[in-house]
């Protein structure tokens, strides 16, 4: 669900593109082909990403490879404005806590940055009546924006737009990708269980 693509026809007429896009762990990058660098394919013959950073397929087709270019040996260091994705470690009361391993669709060489999405900031309305475990979940992938700076390693985000939230939540017992039904709820496609969450527009 994490995506800012590009693609490229190679213009020999041989119809090999390049398409690239931000992806975390987990992520299917093709539906087929093969699978390069810090990717792996998965049962069902689907390439996905084993690190985050920018996915790049290669080719058309089964001959198609993918794979995922991370910022080894760079030092990219979040600025107030900044578009990050992370994984919700810890849900609380009063703020959920976010390992934020894209940051300017680029994957930090050091490791995922510590992020926390404050109560008042998950949503730009009605602040006062948010239940933090009834917008996020441990596991969920978010979209959010750096707000503030706090200590080393550790800042604030939000997700008080309609493009920041979840974009990708995972059903606890049948392991698949919930599909987005509302603003505020997600759907498992095999049991048809909702849950409820803070919805990040997806676009098309």
């Amino acid at each position: 669900m994490v995506s800012m693509t590009t693609t490229r026809d190679g213009g020999g007429g041989d119809g090999a593109t390049t398409t690239t896009r931000v992806v975390v762990v987990g992520d299917v990058i093709a539906e087929r082909g093969r699978a390069g660098a810090c990717a792996y394919a998965d049962g069902a013959g689907r390439v996905r990403a084993s690190a985050c950073g920018r996915a790049v397929t290669e080719g058309d087709g089964e001959s198609a490879v993918s794979s995922v270019l991370t910022a080894a040996g760079e030092a990219v260091v979040p600025r107030i404005g900044d578009d990050v994705y992370g994984r919700v470690t810890r849900v609380g009361e009063k703020a959920a806590s976010v390992a934020a391993s894209v940051v300017r669709g680029r994957a930090p060489a050091d490791g995922a940055f510590v992020g926390t999405i404050r109560r008042q900031d998950v949503r730009a309305h009605a602040v006062d009546s948010v239940v933090m475990d009834e917008c996020f979940r441990e596991g969920d992938v978010v979209r959010a924006e750096v707000l503030s700076l706090g200590d080393s390693r550790s800042f604030y985000l939000t997700t008080a737009k309609d493009e920041l939230g979840v974009v990708r939540a995972t059903h606890r017992e049948s392991r698949k990708t919930m599909l987005p039904i509302s603003w505020t709820e997600v759907q498992c496609p095999v049991t048809g269980e909702v849950e409820d969450r803070k919805v990040a527009r997806v676009d098309e």
